[in-house]
């Protein structure tokens, strides 16, 4: 009797538990309360960061971003530049043949010479017309100047960052072999490079004399385009072309970038 009495009551205590006193409340809320913030702090760090740092951490990205993109741009324009000659020296290689080609199908230019700068060993081919699409691809002989080695003043421009850009390290007195599609081989003696606007860049496609002018942007390590030009300026020292001199040029040196 007495068992079972006892078994009764212990069935009931079970059923009945006391209610958690205010202090065991208020600790079980603190608790609650701090277990987010221990899963918090093993968590992705962005989290962790108030709104301030949060909003500096968006900037920061966004301009690694922003950088990277620039990166890779001026990466696809230089690629674009070095595989593009290889399909140039092609087209170049026929025209000398006296085949008249395209590099490619699309293309509104045709190969019209090969600059070279032996102590350097750089060489590119040179286009017709400084169109944007043309200096994309190399450098482009500017249609309103003589050919080069014809009496008067080429013109040969392009850009600082790709084909043009080992301008900066010729010096007087080095030597500038011009091939022309009409296969004449003629050597210029470099002379001092100098810098001036685009607009009032002093080159006179009619002087006296057979002259080449090698020009593009400046200064070479700028990212921004600006108004400034570098010329060198090369006199020709060996062969000889003929052609007709043509009339003064009136417009401003092509905006190359």
């Amino acid at each position: 009797m007495v068992s079972r009495l006892l078994a009764s009551q212990n069935e009931e205590a079970a059923e009945f538990e006391p209610l958690p006193t205010y202090l065991e409340l208020a600790m079980a809320a603190a608790t609650a309360h701090d277990r987010p913030k221990a899963r918090q702090r093993k968590g992705f760090f962005f989290w962790r960061l108030s709104s301030i740092e949060k909003a500096i951490a968006v900037a920061i990205a966004g301009l690694a971003l922003y950088g990277l993109a620039l990166i890779g741009d001026g990466f696809l324009l230089k690629a674009k530049a070095e595989l593009s000659q290889i399909l140039l020296k092609r087209a170049f290689a026929a025209e000398l043949k006296g085949q008249e080609t395209k590099p490619w199908p699309w293309a509104d230019f045709t190969t019209e010479a090969k600059v070279r700068a032996p102590r350097l060993g750089k060489e590119a081919i040179v286009l017709s017309g400084a169109s944007g699409e043309a200096l994309a691809f190399g450098p482009a002989w500017l249609a309103n100047t003589p050919q080069p080695g014809d009496e008067g003043t080429a013109v040969i421009a392009a850009h600082r960052d790709t084909h043009f850009r080992w301008l900066q390290y010729i010096k007087p007195g080095d030597t500038i072999e011009v091939t022309r599609r009409d296969g004449k081989v003629l050597t210029f003696k470099a002379g001092e490079g100098r810098i001036a606007p685009w607009d009032a860049s002093g080159i006179d496609p009619a002087s006296n004399g057979r002259h080449l002018v090698l020009t593009t942007c400046w200064p070479f390590d700028a990212t921004e385009r600006g108004p400034l030009r570098y010329i060198l300026e090369a006199e020709l020292v060996d062969g000889q072309a003929t052609g007709s001199v043509q009339p003064a040029n009136t417009k401003p040196l092509y905006r190359t970038e």
